[in-house]
């Protein structure tokens, strides 16, 4: 009895250590996936968020004062959202309504180089992510609409990214829109300088008194960002396939 006693503590032992070495490989595989500048999950790329503009820099508005800054922070975060969901590895380069600018800059514009500069160190600190960039859109002539997609002359994947996600949109939300995708020039900083595959979405044009109105709204940002996120999707698929 005492005999099977001892052999039966030694298996319910043997058991519990392999149990917890295999909890232990699992969460050391998980801190493996998760170094930074090397987020990714089953080979699939970090997908790097960025909400254009913060804190003291506005970027543009509508007539009644909509911010751009405040319309992109949250179709980002739906967007994040959407992709974790999915079970994508997402960062943000901001969460809060700020600038990401060093201690120390005191006038506007050392505060904006700083916080370009500084977006610019994240997607070079992962350089196998994907670069997504959201802002909104304005121009003089009011009767401009519609989202549309930029992308980096870098990298060759960075014009199938935009594809994607401009059909995706055009599919979903916009099937009157016509506007085509086309390369940054110097004026994108982020997307003329980027290696990786990266994108900027213009959601919408801030400009327009009915597309500003869209873009404050809840419904319709949902179906914007789960737009962006298909087309997200669709290029991974299409690149893995």
């Amino acid at each position: 009895m005492k005999f099977q006693v001892i052999r039966l503590r030694t298996l319910l032992l043997s058991a519990a250590l392999i149990a917890a070495l295999f909890v232990f490989c699992l969460l050391g595989n998980r801190a493996i996936l998760t170094v930074s500048g090397q987020l990714q999950q089953h080979g699939t790329p970090l997908i790097l968020i960025d909400p254009g503009h913060g804190g003291e820099d506005g970027g543009t508005q509508s007539a009644d004062g909509i911010l751009e800054k405040d319309i992109n922070l949250q179709l980002s975060k739906k967007i994040e959202a959407l992709l974790h969901a999915r079970g994508l590895q997402t960062q943000m380069t901001r969460g809060e309504d700020t600038l990401i600018y060093d201690a120390g800059c005191k006038r506007m514009r050392e505060k904006k180089v700083s916080d370009i500069k500084n977006r610019m160190a994240m997607i070079e600190a992962a350089p196998d992510c994907i670069f997504l960039s959201i802002h909104q859109n304005y121009f003089s002539d009011t009767a401009c609409c519609g989202t549309q997609v930029f992308y980096s002359p870098n990298n060759e994947k960075s014009a199938l990214l935009a594809d994607a996600i401009q059909k995706a949109v055009i599919t979903a939300v916009q099937p009157e829109n016509q506007r085509v995708i086309k390369p940054s020039g110097k004026e994108i900083y982020l997307l003329y300088h980027a290696q990786v595959p990266a994108v900027m979405v213009e959601c919408g044009f801030l400009s327009n008194p009915e597309e500003a109105a869209k873009l404050t709204d809840e419904d319709y940002q949902n179906k914007i960002a789960a737009a962006i996120g298909d087309g997200v999707c669709n290029y991974l698929n299409n690149k893995q396939s």
